[in-house]
């Protein structure tokens, strides 16, 4: 999991946006998701902001599983690191999703049940606005009857 990967699902189990990290980073918006995507590289001052923010140790943002492999082709070598998942990574994730599916569920749920109450306060209005109407009819019929009588 890349660090920009780790931060953003930790910000988004908070339930935060990327402007709450900017304003307590004091950066903005574009520079966290920069961040998020690996566009821009996590320095150790800003690791230890977000682990606090987090309550997380700053080292997690860091692979420190990196399996650093050198190869020689003769003009130098060259340093490769492999990504690896773990068991926990996969089972945060699945975690994470599961979270992310129930809250769905969860406000789809609340906007079916208030565009139900919505629905039946709008057939109460159309049944208040036909009385009114046949009210306003009669008084017609009264009114008329009176300038004619």
């Amino acid at each position: 999991m890349t660090t920009g990967t780790k931060i953003r699902l930790l910000r988004e189990q908070k339930g935060w946006g990327q402007d709450y990290i900017a304003n307590a980073l004091g950066v903005t918006q574009p520079a966290i998701s920069k961040l998020e995507s690996d566009q821009t590289k996590l320095s150790w001052d800003t690791a230890v902001v977000l682990a606090g923010l987090f309550e997380v140790d700053p080292e997690y943002f860091f692979d420190s599983r990196v399996n650093n492999y050198n190869y020689n082709h003769g003009s130098g070598n060259q340093v490769v690191s492999p990504i690896t998942y773990n068991e926990s990574d996969i089972e945060t994730l699945k975690a994470l999703h599961a979270e992310q599916l129930k809250l769905k569920d969860d406000l789809l749920q609340e906007r079916f049940e208030r565009n139900t109450d919505l629905k039946a306060q709008l057939a109460d209005l159309k049944k208040e606005l036909a009385e009114v109407k046949k009210q306003l009819e009669i008084l017609k019929g009264e009114r008329g009857d009176l300038v004619n009588g």
